[in-house]
């Protein structure tokens, strides 16, 4: 008699999945009366938008708060000089007003979290550093020639350095101070030091 094939046992059914535990939204209070702006926070997946600001996680404004006000930490919509004074004024974090949705989503999930969301630029201003401006860019080559203006080499001592022709150099030194913003070979320097871009 031949043998039989054996069937394999009969597979498990699939164990239902598990949903991922919801996120309960964070609740949002605008200081000021803002209609664009509360409709751009009412259409956050993550924000529930509330009137009484005792009842946010989250405060939004356009100024910084009073260095004694309590309460909710707040997310201060703010750029450049002003990004960094709501910061000294204590606001926990600091967005572009422009920000995409996703990213001001993100910023008050963390700042109801106890994180703080600040920009680069206002990190390196509070950290005492100069940010480079947007764009600045340095390539390599301009960073071995910032690096020898801050030994204070001339563009004949660069140009031999780094086997270039003295016109190339000369090139290479006003480009550095054109991407930097700087008026002068020291103010190049001074500045890639503040940066963090240069060791004196």
């Amino acid at each position: 008699m031949a043998d039989l094939p054996l069937k394999p046992p009969p597979a498990a059914p699939p164990s239902p999945a598990v949903p991922a535990p919801r996120r309960a939204p964070v609740a949002v209070a605008l200081l000021a009366e803002d209609p664009e702006r509360a409709a751009r926070l009412r259409a956050l997946s993550g924000v529930r938008l509330v009137t009484d600001p005792a009842a946010a996680d989250v405060l939004v404004a356009e100024t910084p708060p009073a260095p004694e006000a309590e309460g909710p930490p707040v997310l201060v919509l703010a750029e450049g000089a002003a990004a960094v004074a709501a910061l000294r004024a204590g606001a926990r974090a600091v967005l572009s007003p422009e920000a995409p949705a996703a990213q001001l989503d993100a910023a008050l999930v963390a700042v109801a979290r106890g994180l703080a969301v600040l920009p680069p630029q206002a990190l390196a201003a509070l950290a005492g550093r100069e940010a480079v401006p947007a764009g600045s860019g340095l390539t390599r080559r301009e960073r071995e020639v910032l690096d020898l203006l801050a030994a204070g080499a001339s563009n004949k001592v660069i140009a031999r350095r780094l086997n270039l022709s003295f016109h190339t150099a000369k090139a290479h030194v006003a480009s550095v101070l054109q991407k930097l913003g700087a008026s002068s070979r020291a103010d190049a320097v001074a500045r890639g030091a503040r940066a963090g871009l240069v060791l004196l």
